[in-house]
């Protein structure tokens, strides 16, 4: 009983560390912390707008200079509740500049300081066909 007991926490401890990481943006290996939503794009479907997590702080971004992604402006900027940058971007216009099986995101912007700040995070492209197809 005492080995299918410590067996069980084991597994359960290993699940909870690989979710842990899934979950709290340790899916990128940006040292900005770019982290862009969602991780499967799939052309020829509505899902919502294209959205960069990062890891820098709101307040030192220059946000009367564009911030982009992959060339494309962003639509929206805010603070997440760490105080740090999240940028929005139209699904439409990042879904004509990408292809399958993958795209490297490049988010790009300036800090207030007049340094720029450049990261990316890789995600999957599909082409989406609907049920029956």
């Amino acid at each position: 009983m005492r080995k299918a007991l410590v067996s069980s926490m084991a597994i359960f401890l290993g699940l909870g560390m690989i979710a842990g990481n899934g979950f709290s943006g340790g899916r990128t290996d940006d040292p900005l912390g770019v982290s862009v939503s969602p991780q499967t794009l799939l052309l020829g479907a509505t899902q919502a707008a294209v959205t960069a997590h990062t890891d820098i702080p709101y307040g030192s971004v220059d946000r009367t200079r564009p911030v982009t992604l992959n060339g494309v402006e962003s639509v929206l900027l805010f603070a997440d509740s760490q105080g740090n940058l999240v940028a929005k971007f139209s699904e439409a216009a990042i879904k004509a500049i990408v292809a399958p099986p993958s795209a490297v995101m490049t988010l790009a912007g300036t800090r207030k300081d007049g340094t720029s700040f450049v990261g990316s995070d890789t995600v999957k492209v599909m082409i989406y066909s609907s049920p029956g197809e």
